[in-house]
């Protein structure tokens, strides 16, 4: 599995890197390679003396965030990888189990000449609200070459969405109550 590691205020050691990678093998095994368009690990020490591991990983727009904080590294590794497996898990199963709905839904009725708004919505998709500071949701947003990002702003609370301009310029809106 590919990923990309950072470090803030930690050395990522060859330990860390090789303890890392072999506790990410059960992930491994459940995700094929088609399905991962990216996974990024960053390894943080907080002002508490905890270390928190972050994982960021876009399984083919469903994007799963795990972050577990602890004094011990390799127990915060422990931790965020047992997190994202059963996240993972917990998504691949709410994947396979989405056609069974399909046939579950009422038909609509279709009559000629009834029109409704929501007639215009060609797809739904449901994601979970990401919870970023201002520069990791601009990094997320340039990562996945995506048009727009929703997040809710850490440091604010408030959610808040950047869009690319069609100049390139990224552009934030914050949303208020």
């Amino acid at each position: 599995m590919d990923y990309r590691i950072t470090g803030k205020g930690v050395e990522i050691s060859e330990a860390i890197k090789n303890y890392l990678e072999k506790r990410l093998d059960k992930v491994d095994r459940v995700i094929y390679d088609d399905e991962l368009v990216s996974f990024n690990v960053r390894i943080e020490r907080d002002g508490k003396n905890q270390y928190v591991v972050k994982f960021n990983m876009n399984l083919k727009g469903n994007i799963i965030n795990v972050e577990e904080r602890n004094p011990d590294i390799y127990t915060a590794i422990d931790y965020a990888c047992d997190a994202l497996e059963k996240q993972v898990k917990r998504l691949k199963e709410r994947i396979k189990n989405h056609d069974h709905r399909k046939t579950l839904l009422p038909k609509k009725s279709e009559e000629p000449g009834e029109f409704t708004p929501s007639d215009k919505i060609s797809s739904v998709r449901r994601v979970s609200l990401l919870n970023l500071d201002l520069d990791e949701a601009v990094m997320q947003l340039e990562e996945l070459n995506h048009k727009f990002l929703v997040f809710r702003n850490v440091n604010t609370g408030e959610i808040n969405m950047l869009y690319k301009g069609e100049n390139g310029d990224i552009h934030l809106i914050e949303m208020v109550e």
